[in-house]
């Protein structure tokens, strides 16, 4: 099977039954200080990149980490999952995917896709899941009220896969 063809992508980016999303993008830099010898990004870095992602994310729909903090509700990620599929390379500028997928149970699960924006080769895919907790660590198994408040407000952006 081709990892770039449509298909592939498809099932690289949602691994179990279709479900809505909002989707968002962002570019980053592959910065110097991220490869190796060979100017191959180290592995490691793939993570930084899904941050990045969520982290832009969260800005533009208001769940930002700062927000939690605000309301004191940690979001912990419980599950992390990266498949590469080609380097990343000194000087690539990349393009992440991030999206939010329609949720069943209150924690937030996200698919991730990152593509070299020059040929828009999918170079790694992944998903993290992050469930709410205290500060002092202790697992919130509802919704907290501005986080509910805020799905219901995106029923409009949620796309059908």
């Amino acid at each position: 099977m081709n990892p770039h063809s449509s298909s592939a992508r498809s099932r690289a980016i949602s691994r179990s039954a279709p479900r809505a999303f909002i989707e968002d993008t962002t570019t980053l830099l592959v910065r110097f200080n991220e490869v190796d010898s060979l100017h191959i990004v180290w592995h490691g870095h793939y993570v930084n990149y899904f941050e990045e992602g969520r982290r832009a994310f969260g800005r533009r729909l208001g769940i930002d980490y700062p927000v939690f903090i605000e309301h004191r509700v940690a979001i912990p990620v419980i599950r992390l999952e990266v498949n590469f599929l080609a380097p990343a390379r000194l000087p690539d500028t990349l393009v992440v995917t991030t999206r939010l997928l329609k949720p069943d149970n209150a924690r937030l699960d996200f698919d991730y896709e990152i593509r070299r924006q020059a040929g828009g080769a999918l170079l790694a895919t992944g998903s993290t899941s992050q469930v709410f907790t205290t500060p002092a660590g202790e697992l919130i198994l509802t919704w907290p009220p501005f986080v509910l408040e805020r799905l219901q407000s995106w029923e409009a952006l949620w796309k059908l896969p």
